[in-house]
């Protein structure tokens, strides 16, 4: 790490506040593009050597570097290429049913999560009573849920839905339930003592202090939505990217597999970075993203 001199500039003058931010800057945007040239370099090596050892015959029949189990990284991206065509094997379909399906159970899970863990802070009695059954349903593998859900709700989207709401909400429900309570007493007795009333404090207070919380706990919950749909389409649907992954596997198809596998992956990368812009622009006040600027 390379040490900012603030005490004298090369003039041999004390630089202000604003050279010392811009100086600040430009090592910060150095530093992020030495880690993105990091991040490519490790990708190519990798994929890199995934394509050469499949193309040696001996590393091919002793090893796992079989192209027929593994395919190969040039065939993945020629058929995420055939797929992003406009056509009969286009692959935008299934990609908006599994995004369509997660955004709803993701927006359902994070609201009902919010609201319930908002309520249950402020009604201590209330969380009494309910929270032997949340910690039941929360201790329960949700996973083993999926086939009864689809069972209930059938093969369409509510299914999807559900799962992805069921996956998600405990962990919002939980993160703003903690949040809410995390408000220092001295801050709500000095708001009283200002004359601030319940309902005041609790929009001016409680809500931004558990909301902070709950974006924190988002990039989380929009993975496991991801994973709780094509979860679900695993189990049974006849759209969506589970279903592409599950044709492949009957045909013992590697490629369509590793094609599936990168588009989720991209996917749930965007989606990460996405609502990341969002808990900055919504939590502007916070330290976290303040000092950023």
């Amino acid at each position: 790490m390379v040490a900012i001199d603030i005490s004298r500039s090369d003039s041999g003058v004390v630089p202000s506040h604003a050279e010392y931010l811009q100086a600040v800057r430009r090592r910060s945007r150095r530093q992020s593009m030495q880690v993105v040239l990091c991040q490519i370099g490790i990708l190519a090596v990798v994929l890199g050597a995934w394509e050469f050892l499949t193309r040696i015959p001996w590393f091919a029949e002793n090893t796992i570097y079989d192209p027929f189990f593994i395919s190969q990284p040039s065939k993945i991206i020629a058929r995420i290429g055939e797929w992003m065509v406009p056509g009969p094997y286009s692959i935008w379909p299934n990609l908006w049913s599994t995004l369509s399906a997660t955004f709803l159970g993701l927006f359902v899970g994070a609201g009902s999560g919010f609201v319930v863990g908002l309520a249950l802070a402020q009604n201590k009695f209330l969380a009494r009573v309910l929270n032997p059954f949340i910690v039941t349903l929360n201790s329960m593998p949700r996973i083993a849920f999926v086939p009864l859900i689809t069972m209930i709700f059938g093969l369409g989207i509510a299914s999807k839905v559900v799962t992805a709401w069921f996956v998600v909400f405990f962990l919002l429900f939980f993160n703003t339930y903690k949040g809410s309570l995390s408000v220092q007493r001295e801050l709500l007795d000095f708001c009283r003592t200002l004359g601030g009333s319940s309902h005041q404090i609790l929009w001016r207070v409680r809500v931004p202090y558990a909301a902070a919380w709950t974006f924190a706990a988002l990039p989380n919950a929009v993975s496991f939505a991801l994973v709780g749909v094509v979860l679900s389409e695993f189990v049974g649907s006849a759209t969506g990217m589970g279903y592409i992954m599950i044709s492949a596997l009957a045909a013992l198809n590697a490629t369509d597999m590793f094609a599936a596998i990168t588009v989720l992956s991209v996917v749930g990368l965007a989606l990460v970075y996405s609502v990341r812009l969002v808990e900055k622009a919504v939590l502007h006040w916070s330290a976290e993203f303040r000092d950023e600027d």
